[in-house]
């Protein structure tokens, strides 16, 4: 209800609201103000921070006088609506979130024109501006809806909100007091030195080159750093400099070294390690306050540039600093970060099944079912093609008739009988069929006008229940049996889709009937003749009228002929071999396009032109076919003949513009084909079902997502327009190309930040040109963006799998209904056969009844029906009954199966006799009852055997853990020795196993279970590489074998799995993952290859550049090469298919991605020197490749697990339940038998029991939570270089917290008894805390006093260990601890997914060491990911390395140091065959650890959050359950009391607990005057 009046007179009759009431609700008025909001767009979108700072240039004036007239629409806009709705109330203008930020910018725009001219400071009032896109949001549905389904999820995300402040508060108080000013530390040359050398030229610090990007972090005396200022590289000039400095008055050789063949090493003076004036990055990082130490934190937890900062500390502090970087990484990035996905997913999920069940019955639901809003296009297009073509035929036909009138106007139809009964027949024919084709018009107005609106004003008449299709069944063929003539007429004038329903309808089949009276049985045979061969055209009736019966029969004769021609095209359209053949020439000419490279031979090139003219050939062959066969409107009728039909189209516009020499732009369409074979891939269809029922729900996605990224581009251009800029080598100043210059640069600089990459360079750039505080703009952009809504698009998807699961879950009973589905299918066939569609081919969409259209977006509809009109019928049945997954891989098994049955069958024929005798005997010479075999059956059924196996196992991992490159003799001696000692007990286990179980034959024989197979090969490879070590004489052949087989005896932990029984089935769920894995892979694919060939059409031969000393001149690779120069390929480059996948890969996983954009945007020419932003217009490719790929197809993977993980726990659910179940009734019957029990206290003295009521007081708690907040805050305000007195004053506050906590500690012990105390794990921690604080008190005083000696490490690690105190506030954080609780429940499974992770990380870290174990970085050989730490020369290392490239922080360039190119003979470390295994070591790491095993921890979680809320809900039932109980225990109690007049009995307490929920209001009771709670007894007779 609006209010009746506003503004305290305006009521809604009264004239200027009424008209503002009519404003309002016209929709115009929304249309007009989404206008101006969109103009207001573009006008924020021209701003130039470069240029327009004072606002002087006619351009920028005129975009003022724009904001203006924009701004006073807005004002207009608000006053109207509040006039019209009123101010304040729930229906009122101020009542509706979107219309207060509406009021909130107007306000800030009033503001900003009241202050200007008046205060400086108008910037950031200005700024409010930005917020003005955000008002398109209310004005599009599906996106007010997306941001109303993610404010629902707001109350758990301030859960999670809350965790992340525990997390950065304890990790960045422990950072401060860790490291607070180290990584200032430089190496300082003494003053004395500088004075007495004159040395005033030099640094006061050694530097590393001429900046602070690479700064050399030393260690002082007294940390334990890995970098000391002895380290300091010796001075280079063009030589080593290795003399020292000579007395003064001495001569030594100069800088220049002239005098000598060498000079003085001055760095060797650098030798002093103090605290500097800067810190890394500009001073962007550093632990020396809570603020930065929370940037530093944030920079890891998105871990993009994290290893810098780990690597600066551990050079300035410790090498197990790591540990600290690593354990953040684990809890920040791997729970906390996916936590919030899960929390979004969940709540999203929730909420969406919640509206669903709301509009469960809506009659609208059909909608949303694939395909429904293209069929229903295509029948409109049909029915006004019909229409059309009807008017023009009357007006052709009476324009004739006019004319001959003209011609002959005197002429009388004269002559023979048959002539002019011809005559007769003719018009008397023409006028009857224009009679009908009017009538049946009238008709279908008739019935869409009136007669839907007798039947409950639906839309259709008929309900989609068995007894109106059987009732409808029967009318169509009684009106077919009766009444042929109407029936053929109406097929060709009603659309398809109407014909059915027109049938039904009870009025019309009266009116057909009376219709069918007025046709002569003289017009029968004309007619029908004309109509079917105007059917076959897929035309509608046109009465042609012919003089001859003979002209007559000719037509339907060549009509018959025509229909069987197409009858048969049909059938070979539809055949499985024409289908194959078209999906083999696809992947032919995929493979044509693949082979393009750069610098092919011109024989190539003409081969690969002619292919694409052949193949376009039989492209277009096939689509002429397929016209043919269904008419135009058959063909149109699946949406993938719409893509074939395009890309034809494409293909021969292209070859014919080749001809001309122009359009060669279109070449790339050509790569669309591929996409084609999707519709040959059955098993892709479910996924992209999934993404074409979340397509709508995408599209919304990316609109808020443009919003977003549009509004922060505008507001990085005011903050930091015009401010990023970088020095050239040649001195001169030019912007960064991360920078907010112009709208383009600004919105790809937002998009790289939310893609993670290189934000940490911009953050640095940003608060070094404006302050420190311009972190938040990053940090907000970075949280909302990355952690919200690429979330929510993850949601998306995974509530996309989720709802199709839930859907193919309902198959099952589907099939069990496959017979009547069968006599459906044949019931169809039948009308196919019986009615002809306006098309001439019988398709079973057309004619089967509405319930197929009213099915809602929950029915399982695994394939879009409108693609099933041209495939074969087989397809038909197994697409309507499901996804066809399940059922092919019932399939595949069963192929499989009778495959192998067939092959033993065929091969036990040839068993001889005494083999089929002895089957049950071990390898043939071990009978059941051999003495030795029993022997080993219990030696392996042992309980110890497993776990002694596993112990050599982890001996034998040691052992290879210690293998490297540059192992001495002694130790390879010994790890030789072991190896052989490993292989003989593996042997011998393998052995024991097969005698006691049999090899091969038998139903437990060894072979087979399929961890002893793996075992088995592992052995045989073990043998095998002893072996030919044995006999190796040195020959490279030889050592290439070895190094192989030494390479896969790193797969030898394996074996661990098959023995962990909980790491086994972590193992199995992700093999039955593996085919929807490996579908979304092939969709992966098919991307890629399409954007890989594109790749190398627009960029093969243009990533080269000159290398040399000055470059600025050369323009191409001759000038290059005349200067001495070298011409340079880059690492990820398009020059072939490979290298095109290569760089994609890269792309996709978004590290590195920015780099190889701007190659590409600098991109000029074959043999071209690049220039810089030569062709922005290249963005579109990167940033196309990136929303498609990365932030679209690879986040399916989230969803294909988290449905495959949830599919695998069904099994486990039952129990799990039951065990629930068990659990809840003996929680149940706990509670009560504590509630009737006699209070522990009731026996206390006054004195402790006030103290215990103290104790369990609510605002005790509430007390102490403030007392430790304050406390966290003074322990926040430490920081580097602190004045003296704030130090003393953060001391005493020590003291008193300490004294609080300490009190606390002691109350609860009085009251609660010792035993009782330490039943309670909150109250441990307390104890714990007090004791840390008074030991960590009486350290620092005996320091002061210097009464002991006491190391400073010990006093810093007791400073540390006050931050234990903010686990107290978990005590009161009721939705944070659940949150902790549901990770808690999921450690399991998360360890066991560890495990796996551990295993995975051990075998590839092991192959690390042999593969790149020498690989060196020197001034020859730059290194651009790997390091002093990040390296392969060891185990350890090379742990530390893998879990670097497995957070993604630059795992492109270690790859491509790895990719090295070097000669044998000039390197002994040279491994010739880096550059192929390299690429392919990376890549599956990469995939298995960052796409599969992440994504299964936010399975497990999701998981597990469901499982906890499902708990809390029944925990609460359980809680209400109880306390109605206790009520109602009470009442009889008091009713028996009142009774009872016996004063002796058992007393039983009745009354609530002190800290039970009630507590409160018991104390509160009026009647509760002393100190002492009232406890109710009762006596009761024995």
């Amino acid at each position: 209800m609006l209010a009746p009046v506003v503004f305290f007179c305006i009521k809604q009759t009264t004239l200027p609201r009424s008209w503002c009431l009519r404003m309002v609700d016209n929709p115009w008025f929304e249309h007009v103000s989404m206008l101006v909001i969109l103009l207001n767009c573009v006008t924020l979108g021209m701003f130039q921070p470069c240029e327009d700072l004072k606002c002087q240039s006619e351009w920028c004036i005129i975009l003022q006088a724009f904001d203006d007239f924009i701004f006073a629409f807005f004002a207009g806009e608000m006053v109207i609506k509040m006039i019209a709705l009123g101010i304040f109330g729930s229906k009122c203008y101020l009542g509706d979130t979107w219309n207060r930020l509406d009021f909130f910018i107007v306000m800030a725009g009033i503001v900003e024109y009241a202050l200007d001219g008046h205060s400086g400071s108008l910037s950031a009032i200005r700024i409010v501006r930005v917020l003005r896109p955000l008002r398109a949001i209310n004005r599009v549905p599906s996106m007010r809806i997306l941001v109303t389904l993610l404010l629902d999820t707001l109350p758990m995300l301030g859960n999670v909100l809350l965790l992340c402040f525990f997390v950065f508060f304890i990790f960045g108080i422990v950072g401060v007091q860790l490291w607070a000013g180290l990584l200032r530390n430089r190496c300082f040359m003494p003053d004395d030195v500088k004075t007495l050398y004159n040395l005033s030229f030099m640094s006061p610090y050694y530097m590393n080159g001429d900046s602070e990007d690479n700064p050399f972090i030393c260690s002082s005396i007294k940390e334990n750093g890995m970098l000391r200022c002895s380290e300091v590289p010796p001075l280079k000039y063009g030589v080593e400099c290795t003399l020292n400095a000579s007395p003064p008055g001495h001569a030594y050789s100069g800088l220049d070294g002239s005098s000598n063949s060498s000079c003085v090493n001055w760095n060797q003076y650098y030798n002093v390690c103090k605290a500097g004036e800067l810190n890394p990055h500009k001073g962007a990082v550093n632990f020396d306050n809570i603020g930065y130490a929370w940037i530093a934190i944030f920079q890891v937890i998105t871990l993009e540039g994290w290893v810098d900062i780990m690597y600066y500390v551990m050079d300035a502090h410790s090498f197990y600093s790591f540990i600290y970087f690593i354990l953040l990484i684990i809890v920040g990035s791997c729970f906390m970060i996916n936590l919030c996905l899960v929390v979004i997913a969940t709540q999203f999920s929730e909420t969406k099944q919640s509206k669903n069940q709301l509009s469960k019955d809506c009659t609208f639901a059909r909608y949303s079912e694939p395909g429904y809003c293209y069929d229903m296009i295509r029948s409109y297009i049909s029915f006004l093609y019909c229409t059309v073509k009807c008017h023009a035929s009357r007006i052709f036909n009476g324009w004739q008739s006019k004319c001959r009138k003209t011609m002959n106007p005197n002429s009388v139809p004269s002559g023979g009988a048959g002539s002019s009964g011809g005559g007769a027949n003719d018009h008397s024919r023409h006028r009857g069929g224009r009679h009908l084709v009017g009538s049946i018009h009238n008709l279908i107005q008739q019935h869409q006008g009136q007669h839907c609106h007798l039947s409950n004003g639906s839309p259709s008449p008929v309900a989609s229940t068995g007894h109106n299709l059987s009732s409808r069944t029967q009318s169509v063929h009684s009106i077919y049996q009766g009444h042929s003539r109407v029936l053929l007429q109406i097929a060709g004038v009603v659309p398809s889709q109407l014909l059915p329903e027109l049938l039904s309808c009870q009025y019309c089949t009266r009116a057909l009937e009376n219709l069918d009276l007025e046709l002569g049985d003289s017009d029968h045979s004309s007619l029908e003749g004309d109509v079917v061969y105007e059917f076959s055209h897929g035309a509608e009736f046109k009465p042609s009228p012919a003089p001859h019966h003979e002209i007559l029969e000719e037509r339907n004769r060549l009509a018959q002929y025509w229909e069987d021609f197409r009858k048969r095209l049909s059938r070979l359209v539809e055949s499985k071999y024409f289908n194959r053949g078209i999906m083999i020439a696809i992947l032919i000419n995929t493979l044509s396009m693949g082979i393009e490279y750069h610098d092919q031979p011109q024989e190539l090139t003409h081969i690969l032109e002619i292919s694409n003219i052949v193949f376009t050939s039989m492209f277009v062959l096939e689509m002429l076919f397929k016209l043919l066969a269904f008419g135009t409107f058959g063909y149109i009728k699946n949406p993938y003949n719409i893509f074939d039909g395009i890309i034809v189209v494409i293909s021969v516009w292209e070859i014919i513009g080749q001809a001309d020499g122009g359009l060669s732009v279109l070449r790339t369409f050509r790569l669309l084909r591929v996409l084609k074979l999707v519709r040959f891939l059955p098993a892709l269809r479910r996924q992209l079902v999934v993404l074409k029922k979340s397509i709508d729900k995408v599209a919304a996605f990316c609109m808020l997502l443009m919003i977003y990224i549009f509004t922060f581009s505008i507001l990085g251009m005011h903050l930091f327009g015009c401010k990023f800029s970088m020095k050239t080598e040649d001195g001169d100043t030019i912007p960064d190309r991360k920078n907010f210059d112009s709208l383009l640069w600004a919105i790809v600089t937002v998009f790289q930040i939310l893609t993670q990459e290189d934000w940490n360079v911009v953050l640095y750039n940003g608060m070094a040109s404006t302050s420190p505080w311009a972190a938040l703009y990053f940090v907000a952009l970075m949280s909302f963006g990355n952690y919200v809504l690429f979330n929510l698009l993850v949601a998306i998807l995974v509530e996309g799998f989720q709802a199709e699961g839930d859907a193919n879950r309902s198959d099952a009973d589907e099939e069990k209904r496959s017979l009547n589905f069968e006599e459906e299918e044949k019931m169809g066939e039948l009308r196919d056969t019986e009615l002809m569609s306006a098309n001439g081919h019988a398709d079973p969409r057309d004619t089967l009844p509405p319930p197929i259209i009213m099915r809602t977006a929950a029915t399982p509809m695994p394939t879009p029906k409108s693609s099933l009109g041209p495939e074969s019928a087989s397809g038909l049945t197994e697409s309507r009954r499901g996804s066809g997954i399940s059922t092919d891989q019932k399939h595949l098994d069963l192929k499989s199966l009778s495959f192998c049955l067939r092959l033993k069958r065929t091969l036990e024929a040839y068993k001889p006799k005494w083999c089929k005798d002895h089957e049950d005997w071990s390898l043939y010479l071990f009978s059941p009852q051999n003495k030795f075999r029993m022997i080993c059956q219990r030696l392996i059924s042992h309980k110890m055997f497993d776990h002694v196996v596993l112990v050599f196992i982890f001996l034998n991992c040691i052992t290879i853990a210690l293998e490297r490159p540059t192992i001495q003799q002694p130790e390879r001696m010994f790890l030789s020795i072991s190896n052989y000692v490993f292989t003989v007990i593996f042997v011998a286990e393998m052995t024991v196993k097969v005698v006691a179980l049999g090899f091969c034959s038998g139903k437990h024989s060894y072979l087979q279970s399929t961890w002893n197979v793996l075992d088995g090969v592992l052995v045989f490879v073990s043998l095998i590489n002893i072996l030919v070590s044995l006999a190796s004489t040195g020959g490279n052949r030889i050592l290439g074998i070895l190094r192989v087989l030494r390479l896969l005896r790193t797969l030898r932990p394996l074996r661990v799995i098959s023995r962990a029984p909980g790491l086994k089935l972590v193992v199995e769920t992700l093999i039955t993952s593996l085919r929807p894995i490996g579908n979304i892979v092939l969709i992966c694919c098919a991307f890629f290859i399409v954007f890989g060939i594109l790749g190398v059409q627009l960029f093969k031969g243009k990533f080269y550049h000159c290398e040399g000393a000055d470059t600025k001149n050369i323009t191409n690779m001759v000038e290059c090469k005349d200067k001495g120069y070298t011409w340079i390929r880059r690492k990820y480059n398009f020059d072939n298919l490979g290298q095109a996948l290569m760089s994609l890969f890269v792309l996709s996983c978004k590290d590195g991605w920015v780099n190889i954009m701007y190659d590409g945007l600098d991109a000029v020419g074959v043999n071209q020197q690049p220039v810089r932003n030569h062709n922005p217009w290249m963005l579109l490719y990167f940033i196309s490749f990136l929303l498609i790929i990365s932030l679209f197809v690879l986040n399916l993977f989230v969803g294909v697990l988290v449905e495959n993980f949830h599919k695998c726990c069904q099994d486990q659910e039952e129990e799990e339940a039951r065990m629930r179940e068990e659990k809840r009734q003996k929680l149940l019957e706990k509670k009560r038998r504590k509630a009737q029990q006699r209070p522990y206290y009731a026996d206390y003295s006054p004195a402790r029991l006030y103290i215990h009521t103290l104790c369990t007081n609510h605002y005790l708690d509430l007390f102490i939570t403030g007392i430790i907040c304050i406390n966290v805050v003074t322990m926040s305000i430490e920081h580097f270089n602190q004045p003296l007195y704030l130090e003393e004053a953060l001391k005493y506050c020590n003291y008193v917290f300490t004294v609080i906590f300490t009190i606390e500690a002691l109350l609860k012990l009085v009251a609660f008894g010792f035993r009782r105390f330490f039943k309670d794990r909150w109250n441990q921690l307390d104890l714990a805390i007090v004791l840390l604080s008074i030991m960590g008190i009486t350290l620092e005083e005996m320091k002061m006093t210097a009464a002991l000696p006491i190391n400073p490490t010990i006093i810093r690690i007791m400073r540390v260990l006050r931050i234990a105190r903010v686990l107290k506030l978990l005590k009161m954080a009721t939705g944070m601890r659940a949150l902790l609780d549901t990770v808690m429940q999921a450690l399991p499974q998360v360890g066991n997914l560890g495990l796996l992770f551990m295993l995975l990380f051990f075998i590839y870290a092991a192959l690390g060491v042999e593969l790149f174990g020498k690989l060196e970085c020197t001034d020859e050989n730059p290194c651009e990911g790997l390091s002093r730490y990040s390296t392969f020369e060891n185990f350890g290392f090379a742990l530390l390395t893998l879990f670097r490239v497995w957070t993604g922080d630059n795992w492109n360039g270690i790859m491509k140091d790895t990719l090295r190119e070097c000669d044998q003979a000039e390197d002994k470390n040279c491994v010739p065959y880096l550059p192929l295994v390299s690429p392919i070591y990376f890549v599956t790491f990469v995939l298995m650890a960052q796409f599969v095993m992440v994504n299964v921890v936010v399975a497990v979680l999701m998981k597990h959050l469901e499982q906890s809320n499902k708990n809390a809900k029944e925990d609460a039932e359980m809680d209400a359950e109880i306390e109605t109980k206790m009520k109602m225990a009470q009442r009889v109690s008091n009713v028996s009391a009142g009774s009872s007049s016996e004063p002796e009995g058992r007393a039983t307490y009745f009354g609530p607990r002190p800290d039970s929920p009630r507590q409160e209001a018991i104390k509160n009771d009026s009647s509760c005057k002393d100190s002492t709670p009232r406890t109710m007894l009762k006596d009761r007779q024995g």
